[in-house]
């Protein structure tokens, strides 16, 4: 998992990113980006019932996202927030494959080099 300083409160902050933020997509999950006042890039992710309805893979799901978004962190600029949304698909996919997901999306958003 991420380190707390890491993590967005989306309870407080989740209207204004998603206000302010531009969508990318891709078939495991959509991602928000926005840029805030932060001291560090932060991350944070949603995993509703309509992924699984099993706890379980909902975790599993945030897991695999986190481990695949944290080598990433340290590259962004250090006010950047990220959201990212679940889908279905990222039950199924590999901790590789979203890892491989991420990195792209990441590139499209000219967040980290190619």
């Amino acid at each position: 998992m991420l380190a707390r300083k890491n993590l967005i409160d989306l309870k407080k902050e989740f209207p204004r990113i998603r206000g302010t933020g531009k969508t990318y997509d891709s078939p495991s999950f959509g991602l928000i980006v926005s840029f805030g006042k932060n001291s560090v890039a932060q991350a944070s992710f949603i995993v509703n019932k309509k992924v699984s309805r099993s706890s379980v893979d909902r975790h599993d799901v945030k897991r695999k996202l986190a481990d695949a978004v944290s080598p990433f962190l340290s590259q962004l600029s250090k006010n950047t927030e990220l959201v990212f949304l679940a889908r279905q698909k990222a039950v199924e996919s590999t901790r590789d494959e979203i890892t491989a997901e991420v990195k792209e999306v990441l590139r499209r958003a000219r967040l980290v080099p190619s």
